[in-house]
This record gives C-alpha cells, sequence and structure tokens, in this order.
C-alpha cells in the first residue's frame, strides 16, 4: 500500500508562508492574507529557492504571479508536483479568465492579547539584556561571583516586579471597571488550568454582540463581571472590597519585594564594578 506525503507548507525565511488549504493556496505574509482559489491558477513553477504561482489570464494579457522566495528547494519540488496535479482540468476551447479577480486578501491585525503578549516578550528581552551587560561589565572587570549573582538575581527580581505589576493593574480594573464599565453576568462553560490552578471558564455578551471568555477561581454557575465600553475584553469579576483590598496589599508587597531585590542586585554590581564591595 502506497503513503501519499501531504503537501508540505513553504515558509521563507522572512516569514511568509504559503500553504494547500483545500481548494485554495494561502499566502500568509506580515500584515496580509491572499486566498487564491486553485481555479485561478494556471500552473506554479519551481524557480530553484523560490516558488511562482502564475494565475490565468485572457489570452494576449500578462498573468499575475505571486511569488515566495528562499524557502527549502526540496520542499518547492514538492510542492509544486503536488499542487499542480491538485488544479482543476480546464476544456481547451473554455474562454480564460483573469484569475486575479478571483483572488481574495484581507488585513492581519493584532488582537489585543497578541499585543500584550509581544509587549511583554520584549520587556522580558531588554531587561535580561540589560543584566547580562552589567553582569559581563562586572565579570570582566574581574568579580565573576557578583557577574553569576547579579545575572541571577536582577531577572528573578524583573520578575517578582512584573507579578506585582500586573496584580496591581488586576487591582485598577477591580476599582475603575465596575465604576465606569458594563456589567454583566457570565455563565460558566468550562474549567481552564493556568499556571497550576484550576479556573472556571465563563462566557460573557458585549454590546457589539460578540461572546468573550474571563477566567476566575469559582465554582460557581454564574458570576458578574464588568468590562470596559470602548474595549470589551478589558474585563474584571466584580467581588467584593475585603478582597479587593487583600489583592491590592499583595501587589504592594510584591512591587516592594521586587523593588528591594533589584535594588540589592544592582547596588551590589556596581560597588564591585568601582571596585568598593566589601571584601574585595
Amino acid at each position: 500500500m502506497s503513503i501519499t506525503s501531504p503537501i508540505p507548507v513553504l515558509r521563507s525565511s522572512s516569514g511568509t508562508v504559503l500553504q494547500f488549504d483545500g481548494d485554495a493556496l494561502v499566502l500568509r505574509r506580515k500584515a496580509e492574507e491572499v486566498r487564491i482559489p486553485l481555479l485561478a491558477i494556471r500552473r506554479i513553477r519551481s524557480e530553484g529557492r523560490a516558488v511562482a504561482v502564475e494565475l490565468t489570464a485572457p489570452a494576449g494579457t500578462a498573468p499575475s504571479v505571486h511569488r515566495v522566495e528562499d524557502v527549502s528547494e526540496a520542499a518547492v519540488t514538492l510542492f509544486t508536483d503536488a499542487v499542480n496535479a491538485a488544479l482543476p482540468m480546464r476544456a481547451e476551447e473554455a474562454e480564460t479568465v483573469d484569475g486575479s479577480t478571483m483572488v481574495t486578501a484581507r488585513t492581519l491585525t493584532e488582537s489585543p492579547q497578541e499585543r500584550r503578549k509581544r509587549r511583554r516578550k520584549i520587556w522580558a528581552l531588554a531587561v535580561g539584556l540589560s543584566f547580562f551587560a552589567l553582569a559581563l561589565a562586572v565579570g570582566i572587570h574581574g568579580e565573576w561571583t557578583i557577574a553569576l549573582q547579579t545575572l541571577l538575581v536582577g531577572p528573578f527580581g524583573a520578575g517578582i516586579i512584573a507579578f506585582g505589576a500586573m496584580a496591581a493593574d488586576n487591582v485598577y480594573r477591580k476599582w475603575y471597571l465596575p465604576r465606569y464599565g458594563i456589567t454583566v453576568e457570565a455563565h460558566r462553560v468550562g474549567d481552564t488550568h493556568v499556571l497550576g490552578g484550576r479556573f472556571g471558564t465563563y462566557v460573557y455578551t458585549d454590546l457589539h454582540g460578540v461572546s468573550r471568555v474571563a477566567h476566575h477561581r469559582s465554582s460557581a454557575t454564574t458570576v458578574q463581571v464588568a468590562y470596559h465600553r470602548a474595549k470589551p475584553h478589558l474585563v474584571t469579576v466584580c467581588e467584593s472590597r475585603s478582597t479587593t483590598a487583600g489583592d491590592a496589599v499583595l501587589a504592594v508587597v510584591l512591587l516592594l519585594f521586587g523593588l528591594g531585590v533589584e535594588g540589592v542586585a544592582i547596588t551590589v554590581a556596581i560597588a564591585a564594578f568601582l571596585g568598593m564591595y566589601p571584601g574585595y
């Protein structure tokens, strides 16, 4: 029995992706997604480490071509053979249509969650590189023990500060949204696990009729949530004042502890670099 290999996904070094999707090819760039129906394709050409998707065109006109470069040459060969074999048969006497009129494109935008994740990654990278540079400078100065401590303790303190900032943001939402946002009832639809903890998954519907998700450590069937009128993805579960006060205390403790750890790590590193660390 023969085994049919799946059609490979072509991915360039710049992040452009071309893949087979049933009755069409999907070309995805950083900010755009182009869907090319197989009916609009005349043929696929392999050009070494590049692939060209040539569209159909009426006689006497130049066909439109979509190219993806800098991809695996072996994958290009497999891709072109498989897609050309999947193209629909056309009668020779049939009038050739302009394939570009059948192509659709849409702009890709980051969701608020994706933007938030990207910002966190950038901050984490910046903090890590900063402490690496500081530790390297201290080590080159001859204090490798302090350099190692700086490299370990610095990011740890930054992580504590980050958790404190998230807790503070959560407290602000709990104060702001119930007062100035829109409060609705959310219904439990299941459970999810976050950082080893079990949270209930609740669904609410915003003013535009879009169903959105909120997570809360609760076993209740329904909870009240408040969301921002202009940014419905910003949501908090309405809780008692005592719970909010406890969360505020925790946020302050985390921030102060993290700032203390950072202050000690940076002070010791600078003192060691200047030759003023006790015992050296």
